[in-house]
């Protein structure tokens, strides 16, 4: 059921109702969910359903007595799900096949809600948070319908104490709800507007290595913005949808384009993956501890595996090494000591051209496209096959830019003080109303959530 359909519109306006007018608040959200995943299919309902009873058994079979046993549990259960469903192709030499850009074949969310359900348990084995009293709670923890699919990746002291207030029967007020609507049209215009406008071009450009470097530069720039808006659209809209519902999720995107620093990058960007690897994978490893070689080798080998978690082929594990010896060398060279402004351009040259081995379907693609990029092969050019003329191409980008410029300033608490000044029925009128008019907008081709399968 994706953010963008006139079903999710429904579904959403439905649960919001039932929040609204019925006492069992909880067991509307729970019912949501199941809607939700059931539009996905028998195949992802039942994976998803199997995995939320398994954690459960888990939780039951070791207690908080028992934290190395179950956190061992946890782990060969929710890490062999994503092994099994994404990586066997990689395992048994089919690299690129099963694990491509895009893989059709995954179980809806299941690198998500494995990550959280393994976050899960070592929270509560290690003492850091209370588990669920019941299956319910844990239940719709789990499934909470706006997060369930592509994140945010919530831990357990973000969402399992507001659950439990719901099954309690207290209910958060519903204030200020154009904030809520507002995450929802944004991300609407990002995904409809921005993100499915600039992939026919990417998907073109990205279909045959390039011939020309400027080209092959546009692709590299065009699909940077495309997947920007392509997931943080996606983010906007879940954690809009869940505010509606009373639930507050954490942010994931803080215009990630405007960082100076490889650090500050990952700060911005997809910001709960970030700090779960963090805490779970490169804390755990020893971080910075440790002789220089050793903390540059748990740093490598921790966005290897960063990379190797957004699908099973070499050109994912090689962008997270890639990604882990800029941020070494940023280290090194004491990057972020220089002014912002001065190394921001250095900075989004070398994330763009990370993106074109994110965005590869093999190595010798990328390393064909990246020649090109850098004129060892083909020839730069003023003029893009005949397409627009390069003045208009350029403008285009800046004009990316300053969009993600002023979003930055859209997320500011002066914004937030103008919305409640506008907060009344007219200005929800209005936000509705274009959600729906942005979700019915007809559609050449579709477009799905491009972290809709990872």
């Amino acid at each position: 059921m994706p953010f963008n359909s006139l079903a999710y519109a429904l579904l959403l306006s439905a649960s919001f109702a039932w929040c609204r007018l019925l006492p069992a608040y909880a067991a509307g959200l729970v019912l949501a969910s199941l809607v939700f995943f059931l539009a996905a299919g028998p195949f992802d309902t039942a994976v998803f359903l199997a995995a939320v009873a398994l954690n459960w058994l888990i939780q039951i079979a070791f207690p908080k007595e028992h934290p190395r046993p179950r956190i061992f549990a946890a782990a060969l259960l929710n890490i062999g799900l994503i092994a099994y469903f994404k990586y066997k192709g990689l395992l048994l030499g089919q690299a690129g096949q099963s694990g491509s850009y895009l893989d059709t074949a995954l179980p809806l969310g299941v690198s998500f809600y494995s990550l959280q359900a393994l976050a899960y348990h070592v929270d509560v084995a290690r003492g850091r948070h209370a588990p669920a009293r019941s299956f319910a709670e844990f239940f719709l923890f789990k499934a909470f319908f706006p997060q369930v699919i592509a994140g945010p990746i919530v831990r357990a002291h973000q969402l399992l104490p507001q659950v439990q207030r719901l099954f309690a029967g207290r209910r958060r007020r519903h204030r200020l709800l154009i904030f809520g609507l507002s995450l929802i049209a944004l991300g609407l215009v990002k995904k409809v507007v921005l993100a499915d406008s600039i992939a026919p071009f990417v998907d073109e450009i990205f279909a045959a290595p390039p011939g020309t470097t400027a080209v092959a530069w546009l692709g590299a720039v065009l699909f940077a913005f495309q997947i920007y808006f392509d997931f943080s659209g996606y983010s906007d809209i879940a954690i809009g949808s869940a505010y509606l519902l009373g639930i507050r999720l954490p942010w994931n995107f803080r215009t990630p384009y405007l960082s100076t620093s490889p650090r500050e990058f990952w700060q911005r960007w997809h910001i709960t993956l970030s700090t779960w690897i963090r805490d779970y994978l490169y804390i755990p490893l020893g971080g910075s501890r440790g002789t220089p070689v050793e903390a540059s080798l748990v740093l490598l080998t921790t966005m290897a595996v960063a990379g190797l978690w957004h699908g099973a082929n070499y050109t994912f594990i090689v962008w997270g090494a890639c990604w882990g010896l800029y941020i070494l060398t940023a280290r090194l060279m004491h990057l972020e000591s220089v002014p912002g402004m001065l190394w921001w351009p250095a900075h989004m040259l070398i994330v763009v051209v990370l993106w074109v081995l994110f965005r590869s379907p093999s190595l010798g693609y990328a390393t064909h496209y990246l020649a090109t990029m850098f004129a060892f092969t083909g020839s730069p050019s003023g003029h893009l096959d005949g397409s627009a003329p390069a003045w208009q191409v350029a403008l285009g980008v800046a004009g990316l830019f300053a969009l993600h410029w002023g979003e930055a300033h859209l997320q500011r608490r002066p914004v937030v003080g103008i919305m409640r000044r506008l907060e009344g029925p007219v200005s929800r009128g209005v936000l509705v109303g274009t959600a729906v008019l942005l979700v019915l907008l007809p559609v050449s081709h579709a477009n799905p959530f491009i972290y809709f399968r990872f």
